[in-house]
């Protein structure tokens, strides 16, 4: 479960994402002290914020820890220094602003944000978390206030913090407006609302008050993360999972990085088994294109028909099945896809070729790489027929979110090949 709160600064943000996620049992990452704690690394190291290539030089070295204990408030560490309170001065605020322009940040920043995003259930405060980083979230929330709240507010945090605080009102006032002006219309992820987020002014509510309304929203918001399956493709689904699960003693992993919305499940290839064992090894309804001939089949045509796969005839054209693929990611549906393009003569991996990267780029939607491990030995290509018994196992990686800079072959290449190297390593802990 993923809860986005956004808004600009002054709205209490910070302060009501902890409280949700109090209220609701979830954890809270804080996307702003991450921005703010590489803002505090670039004073320290003496660079000018308005520098960019010597802020994205410094990228590599920024290494970046979240640590609390039960019941204690969340403290940051920025190679293995304490930031929790420096990176809250006014300096690290406004150099943060700058630096949050830059792609090559923006891009570093939010893999942290998503590989915790889908390992947990978590609230997550921002500015464009809703937008860009979580675009799926389960509820998105948009706080707004008018600027001379905000900048009270500002005012009484930073009294508070720093007594001996120079600025006025006024001042804090004038940096507030001009942050939202350099917030909202930045070219890379700008400070807006998302059309699907539940507006909420906090001009006049209590934190508790907005905590409540947040808190209100999640039994008619929060329906569950996937969608039940139909009933044939349940029954189906779970015969076809038990025989495998029993003749191949199929082992299942990373299926918590599954999320509601359309996605290509993209894996490598060596055997015909593979369709049916990545379908039923998914926690969800998947579908996936197959030869024509094969629903002639008696029975089998029937099966696959009932696990969403959708006939493609030999003599169609590249364009036809793309037309196809594209129009069931449109409906928000996850599609099987082999990018190897054919299947391994050896069972080794191949390298991808292009059509995922363009199917992606025209579909907006996310990647899942998956490995899928010991069909090769239970079906290898040239053999008619397969083995009744082995070993099997599927794991699933953490999402690739389309991006308009993000190199998708590459990046799934490289998640295919983590993910083997992952589960001969043992298979221990989260799947990378």
């Amino acid at each position: 479960m993923i809860i986005t709160i956004d808004g600009p600064s002054g709205t209490g943000k910070s302060t009501v994402a902890k409280g949700v996620a109090k209220r609701l049992g979830l954890a809270f990452f804080d996307t702003g002290a991450m921005y703010r704690s590489l803002a505090w690394l670039v004073l320290k190291e003496g660079i000018d914020p308005a520098d960019q290539a010597k802020v994205v030089g410094l990228l590599p070295q920024f290494q970046y820890e979240v640590k609390s204990a039960s019941g204690e408030e969340r403290r940051y560490f920025v190679q293995n220094i304490e930031v929790t309170s420096p990176i809250r001065a006014q300096a690290v605020s406004t150099a943060a602003s700058q630096i949050a322009v830059y792609p090559e940040v923006r891009q570093a920043l939010v893999k942290i944000q998503r590989t915790f995003g889908h390992a947990v259930d978590a609230v997550f405060e921002g500015r464009d978390m809703g937008t860009v980083v979580f675009p799926d979230a389960d509820l998105k929330i948009f706080l707004t206030a008018k600027p001379e709240v905000r900048a009270e507010r500002r005012y009484r945090e930073l009294t508070h913090k720093f007594p001996d605080l120079s600025m006025s009102r006024e001042e804090i006032l004038r940096e507030i407006e001009e942050r939202d002006q350099a917030d909202s219309t930045r070219a890379i992820s700008p400070l807006k609302q998302a059309e699907d987020a539940v507006l909420i002014d906090t001009s006049d509510l209590t934190v508790q008050q907005v905590i409540e309304k947040i808190a209100s929203l999640k039994p008619c918001k929060l329906a569950g993360r996937l969608p039940k399956m139909k009933f044939s493709y349940r029954i189906v689904y779970l015969l076809v999972r038990f025989f495998f699960k029993c003749c191949f003693r199929l082992r299942i992993y990373g299926t918590e990085h599954f999320r509601s919305g359309a996605a290509v499940i993209a894996a490598n290839h060596a055997s015909y088994y593979d369709p049916p064992v990545l379908s039923i090894s998914c926690p969800e309804e998947i579908h996936f294109l197959a030869r024509k001939s094969l629903f002639e089949i008696p029975l089998f045509g029937r099966l696959i028909r009932i696990l969403n796969s959708h006939p493609v005839a030999r003599s169609a054209s590249d364009i036809q099945t793309f037309k196809t693929m594209l129009g069931l990611l449109a409906e928000g549906k996850k599609l099987i896809l082999f990018p190897e393009g054919k299947r391994s003569y050896n069972g080794d991996l191949l390298p991808l070729e292009r059509g995922l990267a363009f199917l992606v780029q025209k579909a907006k939607c996310r990647v899942i790489p998956a490995y899928i491990q010991g069909t090769f030995e239970a079906w290898p290509r040239g053999r008619k027929f397969p083995k009744l018994f082995g070993r099997i196992a599927v794991v699933f990686g953490s999402p690739i979110e389309w991006e308009e800079s993000t190199p998708i072959a590459p990046q799934t290449d490289r998640s295919i090949r983590n993910l083997k190297k992952w589960l001969n390593n043992g298979a221990k802990g989260t799947p990378p």
